[in-house]
């Protein structure tokens, strides 16, 4: 029997007994349509094909690109602006997140690391003490240092993306009194083309602020406009104001022009004296920092049809001369089988929510919590440790109703059904 042969129609005209209780509607739908595609595909290479073609669909939905988004500003003082700034990328939730300033208070970066534990952080000192910088890039978006670049002050240098969508992502914190390090930034773009410079570099200069110009602006215009290299450079977030205390535009995002977007909004202040810059580029990126890819395989369904094409594979076994090819074959059928019944999903969230409640009562308690670091009265200090105590409790109760709902849901004369959902992430034994 030749599977490749156009007379070859494995099992047309047999009909199967399936046990309707065992699946679901929609399961039942599935099963039916699967079915068709065995009994009414010519061949068995076309069938495998046509489900290849299904797992490479699957498997591009699950590295899908999406728009992301970057977030810059000055913090002046993580360790002041904490939940602030915490508030501010958990309402905002850009993919990357870029501070100057956080003043290298390294308690307040191992929160911040605690905070946004799905993301990379990465952090550098600065040469005064209104310096530090600090990139937070996705976990879902690869990331990593340059490692030429390491271990200079005021300065992160990050490969962001894969591939084709990689790029170069620099953050410069450049004091008043400092030059802006311009022959860095020669070697920052011969290392690669594609970089992006963010940062507060307190440069102004009419081309891209309303204030009164100054010597680093000058030079920051004049390297702008020396060549090939730095024409294909542009300013993105131009005269609009970044500072509180005057009309400057010194917090800057310069990006390669085939990079660049005008899409970016400057928002209100979170208490200091600078405005947070928000950038939408123009590109996209694999991510799945505001959607999910959930992938659902239906075993059961898998189960049930390998017992029903069981006898085929026993009698094409006995008919092929050579054992190889029919366990490469068959290996090559279970493998599409899954995938074909594979099906991908996408959430926004992959933890289940809190209930309203216990939501009100956390950001009650972070109110409790600034106004404690705001004021240090003791007051606010016994109100946090009672309201601590109170979320621990009813996380406590939650987690307890949950199990009991799950317990519930169990059939104490039906160890079978148990012992799935026990093993629901491990493979299931495929029978014939």
């Amino acid at each position: 029997m030749n599977p490749s042969a156009i007379t070859f129609k494995p099992n047309q005209k047999k009909s199967y007994p399936i046990l309707a209780d065992l699946l679901t509607k929609a399961e039942l739908n599935i099963f039916q349509d699967l079915l068709h595609e065995w009994a009414d595909t010519p061949t068995l290479d076309l069938l495998l094909d046509n489900w290849s073609n299904h797992r490479d669909k699957a498997d591009s939905m699950m590295s899908i690109k999406q728009n992301v988004s970057l977030l810059l500003l000055n913090v002046s003082s993580l360790n002041r602006y904490f939940i602030d700034a915490i508030n501010l990328v958990d309402s905002m939730q850009p993919p990357i997140v870029v501070l100057n300033g956080t003043h290298h208070d390294e308690n307040s970066v191992k929160q911040f690391i605690s905070h946004f534990f799905n993301f990379n952080v990465f952090s550098m000192k600065g040469s005064n003490v209104f310096g530090g910088v600090l990139i937070a890039v996705h976990k879902s978006i690869r990331s990593q240092r340059v490692a030429k670049f390491n271990n200079l002050p005021n300065i992160i240098v990050l490969e962001i993306g894969s591939d084709t969508d990689m790029f170069q992502l620099v953050t410069r914190y450049s004091p008043p009194a400092e030059s802006i390090p311009l022959d860095l930034f020669d070697r920052l773009l011969q290392h690669n083309p594609n970089s992006i410079f963010t940062g507060d570099l307190n440069a102004k200069h009419s081309s891209w602020s309303k204030s009164i110009e100054n010597r680093k602006g000058r030079a920051l215009f004049n390297w702008l406009s020396s060549s090939q290299a730095h024409t294909s450079l542009e300013i993105i977030n131009k005269y609009v104001t970044t500072s509180t205390r005057s009309t400057a535009t010194i917090d800057i995002i310069i990006a390669p022009t085939h990079m660049s977007s005008k899409s970016f909004s400057v928002l209100a202040t979170i208490g200091n004296d600078h405005h947070p810059v928000l950038w939408h580029p123009s590109f996209k990126m694999s991510s799945t920092v505001h959607y999910y890819p959930i992938k659902r395989t239906r075993w059961n369904l898998l189960e049930v049809f390998l017992t029903c094409t069981g006898l085929y594979w026993h009698k094409l076994a006995t008919s092929m001369s050579h054992s190889v090819a029919f366990f490469v074959l068959y290996e090559r059928f279970l493998s599409l089988c899954v995938s074909r019944l594979t099906t991908i999903t996408f959430r926004k969230t992959i933890r289940p929510s809190l209930p309203p409640h216990i939501v009100v009562m956390i950001d009650q308690k972070r109110r409790y919590l600034k106004s404690f670091r705001q004021t240090r009265h003791p007051y606010f200090a016994r109100v946090l440790r009672d309201m601590a105590k109170l979320i621990q409790k009813q996380l406590f109760l939650h987690k307890r109703k949950s199990w009991l709902a799950y317990c519930n849901s169990l059939n104490d004369c039906d160890t079978t059904a148990f012992w799935k959902k026990q093993n629901v992430t491990s493979f299931p034994s495929l029978h014939q």
